[in-house]
């Protein structure tokens, strides 16, 4: 059992292209480092001092805490393990702190050294073709623009990560049958484990491995299927770690029309076309990737059935891929490799049995990206009639029409992929960019739109903010447009129509077209807190506030356990001066959340206005017990003893407050 042919190329010719790949990754992607935090990089590290990570920002003492948690963790939603990505993040803090520039450098690295790993296996496999071959395909796969949302997007490093860890593995399993040696199926298992580990689309390695044994050695069938099986011990570490180490109570948050229609549409046999145009929809990133985006979905990747001509040529060309592909197997044929790495990559993305979230993805297909590269090489090199089984053939003597093409095309997905990158420098600046493409994306006006509200917070200047507030209503305008449009082909996306009423309510102030879409909204899901209590605030939006009570009080004497609602509550007893009715609202709140200082000091007004002051004092000292200490709230609490002439209290909460430095003071 051995590889076909041993390389001719030296160490140092190695090196020399090396530098070169590097040098390579660095001149495209260098840019990427001026850039911030964009798309969902909070929901992997701390972006803020404002939306803090509570795993990542432990740092290195986070790590068991990453490992025994869900990759997403949030109010709405928990999912996923992939605790060696947020291992990196925790890392990457514990050295340097929030740093984006830090975080897209390390991410540029990832990406440097998976495409020297991929150079270094390709070597290994082409050993009986020209070193051109190899080149051209790792610097396709390097300079090619659908990898810069994986380079660009932190949140994309389990991409990264997981095709790192994944090509090592199979560097290993290529090098055991070199020679046969137990660590060689060690480190293959291990780097297997660490690829899942960081995204469990490593799988498709598992198909990978045995695959390119069969290609490219002479290994026994027997053989083969007892290395297709190795592998899968790394899938039984990867489950007994999650067995052990996590609480499995995945939590999926609802989603929306415009993220995927076919969270609506159960009809699999509808499934099939829309399948088809997706696949078609990759094969044209990959061929023409212009223009990119950072999020697709609804409007822009139509719901294509059998009507549309694209679904058949997409169907044609794909299972003419697959015809082809089989034949030439027997054969070993590289061209039959590419394709079926191709086919094997995108085939889990194409929504035929899973709706993927935006539809389309450039992050998904990175993997399939591989198998792109290698047939477009070999037709390339087919085209110009380069002899690439010649290992003696040198650069100079090759076509000059095959060197000026191989030019042009990697110089443009070059500049392709350099002029994407600013693009990605913040979540503002990349929705500002991609809508101009996507105009009638909804989903990019929609978080454009609340980007921008974001960005209207900070701004002072008030001519700049009435600038922001002028564009930000038009996407929230636009917005409306699209989900109202789309609501009435899926019209059970409860979702959806909150997010719609919310607009209506929040940005429009139009509370009386908002109701009965919250109305909608509880008919759908009554279990739906949120939608519930928007029902009840827009009573109060439409100056209606013993309906607003009346509405809160029915809602939270079902047991609903949602703070605001008592929040609100209060602010309408207080309001119609009914201080015992806002103290018994706020104390139903307090056994719930005892931990909400806010609610304490509530109670605590409540009962001054009623003329209790020792009530009041004594609910204000409760409050200014909650750690952490607050200063702003320690004097508070001690002026309002000087006021009720308790002096001793007043010097106590006084002492208090310059133990606590003010710059761990928060207002409450």
């Amino acid at each position: 059992m051995k590889l076909y042919q041993v390389h001719t190329i030296t160490k140092k010719q190695l090196k020399i292209i090396i530098v070169f790949i590097s040098l390579a990754c660095l001149l495209i992607y260098g840019n990427s480092l001026k850039n911030e935090f964009a798309l969902d990089d909070n929901y992997v590290t701390a972006t803020s001092d404002k939306t803090p990570h509570p795993r990542v920002q432990q740092g290195i003492k986070g790590i068991p805490e990453i490992f025994s948690s869900h990759y997403i963790e949030s109010r709405q939603q928990n999912f996923e393990y992939r605790p060696v990505v947020l291992t990196t993040f925790a890392i990457e803090y514990e050295f340097f702190g929030i740093n984006p520039h830090i975080s897209h450098f390390i991410n540029l690295l990832f990406y440097i050294l998976s495409c020297i790993m991929l150079f270094i296996v390709l070597i290994k496999l082409l050993t009986h073709y020209n070193i051109i071959f190899p080149i051209l395909i790792t610097f396709l796969f390097t300079t090619h623009p659908i990898h810069t949302e994986v380079v660009n997007n932190l949140k994309s490093r389990d991409e990264l990560l997981s095709f790192l860890f994944g090509i090592n593995a199979l560097y290993f399993f290529i090098k055991n049958v070199e020679n046969i040696k137990a660590t060689n199926i060690i480190f293959g298992v291990i780097f297997l484990l660490l690829a899942l580990l960081s995204k469990k689309t490593a799988v498709l390695f598992f198909i990978l491995i045995p695959l390119t044994l069969y290609f490219f050695t002479t290994i026994k069938p027997k053989k083969l299927i007892l290395f297709s099986l190795i592998p899968i011990a790394a899938f039984l570490f990867f489950k007994l770690l999650k067995f052990f180490l996590l609480e499995e109570s995945i939590q999926l948050r609802a989603y929306a029309f415009f993220e995927n229609p076919l969270f609506y549409i159960d009809n699999f046999w509808e499934r099939i076309p829309f399948a088809f145009y997706t696949a078609g929809y990759y094969l044209k990133l990959f061929i023409y990737p212009h223009p990119l985006s950072s999020y697709y979905g609804y409007n822009i990747i139509p719901m294509a059935n059998w009507s549309n001509i694209i679904v058949w040529v997409s169907m044609l060309f794909h299972i003419s891929l697959v015809v082809f592909a089989l034949i030439k197997l027997p054969q070993k044929k590289i061209i039959s490799y590419g394709i079926l790495i191709y086919l094997i990559g995108i085939f889990p993305f194409t929504n035929l049995f899973t709706p993927v979230v935006g539809i389309i993805g450039e992050r998904f297909v990175y993997f399939a990206s591989l198998g792109f590269c290698i047939s477009i090489s070999y037709l390339i090199l087919t085209l110009f009639k380069i002899e690439y089984y010649n290992k003696e053939i040198h650069f100079k003597y090759l076509s000059s029409y095959f060197k000026t093409s191989c030019i042009i095309l990697l110089s443009l997905y070059s500049i392709k992929s350099f002029s994407r990158n600013p693009a990605w420098k913040n979540e503002l600046t990349l929705f500002r960019h991609d809508v101009i493409n996507f105009e009638n994306s909804c989903n990019l006006n929609y978080i454009l739109a609340n980007a921008l509200s974001k960005e209207i917070a900070l701004t002072q200047n008030e001519a700049a903010k009435s600038l922001l507030i002028k564009e930000a209503k038009v996407h929230f305008k636009k917005t409306t447009e699209l989900m109202s449009e789309g609501l009435k082909k899926y019209p059970n996306d409860f979702a959806t129509q909150n997010n719609l009423a919310t607009i209506y309510v929040d940005i429009f102030n139009d509370a009386k077209s908002a109701q009965p879409i919250f109305k909608k909204v509880i008919e759908l899901n009554p279990k739906n807190v949120e939608g519930q209590y928007n029902y009840g605030y827009c009573y109060e939006k439409r100056n209606l506030p013993d309906s607003a009570i009346y509405w809160y009080e029915n809602m939270l004497s079902k047991k609903i356990e949602y703070l605001p609602a008592y929040q609100r509550l209060y602010e309408l007893h207080f309001q119609k001066q009914a201080y015992k009715k806002a103290i018994e609202s706020s104390k139903k709140a307090i056994e719930i959340y005892p931990e909400k200082v806010a609610l304490y000091i509530n109670v605590g007004n409540a009962y001054m206005y009623e003329k209790d002051t020792l009530s009041g004092l004594d609910y204000f000292e409760k409050a200014a017990a909650i750690p952490p200490l607050d200063y702003v709230l320690l004097q508070n609490v001690s002026n309002v003893f000087k006021v009720v002439g308790n002096e001793q209290k007043a010097k106590e909460y006084a002492e208090k407050s310059r133990i606590v430095m003010p710059k761990n003071s928060t207002i409450h």
